[in-house]
């Protein structure tokens, strides 16, 4: 089952989140991320949050309108983490997350970390916003129809056994990445289809692209 959480970073374009929820069976609003189903005129199947964030206007006006649950403001852990956490429990294997860029650098660094915790948990996940789409490869991904297009390769700590075919840097050679080093950064597709492996570790993958 797909699931479309919607956190409270720059908010997707409406037609974005149309687009993404018509193809999900489970649609969660995180805090903020409420205001972006208002302005795409859509109402989530789950509002979750502390609620410190969603103006109260918005808040009652959806109130009798969709489940609510509502989390302790103190708590050292984020929106982002519950909404991925009750999605998998609910029975999600693919998620779709929006909204999880911009904003403090801190929330986005954090909400990168959602696609190292789904995989974790058994479910793939993928962050969108209209200029790029993050995933972690997981053994293999390929890219189709992404030729001239810009990728980076950001080690979640370290990956071992990189493998790029298709690529302008490194093309069918084996290497490691290494936080501590931002090797793999704007590399560029030079085939139709292309393919990022990786023996072991989480490797987050940055797809740069015109649209989607």
């Amino acid at each position: 089952m797909r699931a479309l959480i919607v956190l409270g970073g720059d908010p997707p374009q409406p037609a974005l989140l149309q687009r993404c929820a018509r193809r999900a069976q489970m649609t969660i609003a995180a805090d903020r991320g409420l205001e972006a189903f208002d302005a795409a005129g859509l109402t989530p199947d789950l509002l979750l949050g502390d609620m410190d964030s969603v103006r109260e206007e918005t808040l009652a006006r959806y109130a009798a309108r969709t489940q609510v649950e509502r989390l302790p403001c103190r708590k050292d852990d984020t929106d982002g983490v519950h909404a991925l956490d009750t999605a998998i429990a609910r029975g999600a294997d693919a998620i779709t997350i929006l909204g999880a860029l911009g904003g403090r650098m801190d929330h986005a660094m954090a909400n990168l970390m959602l696609l190292v915790r789904a995989h974790a948990r058994g479910a793939s996940a993928e962050i969108l916003d209209a200029r790029v789409r993050i995933v972690r490869v997981s053994g293999e991904t390929v890219l189709r129809g992404a030729k001239g297009n810009t990728v980076s390769l950001i080690p979640a700590g370290q990956a071992r056994g990189v493998m790029l075919h298709g690529f302008f840097y490194h093309p069918q050679e084996s290497f490691d990445l290494d936080f501590g080093y931002p090797l793999g950064v704007s590399n560029v597709v030079t085939q139709d289809e292309a393919r990022v492996t990786v023996a072991q570790g989480d490797l987050l993958l940055f797809h740069y692209y015109a649209g989607v």
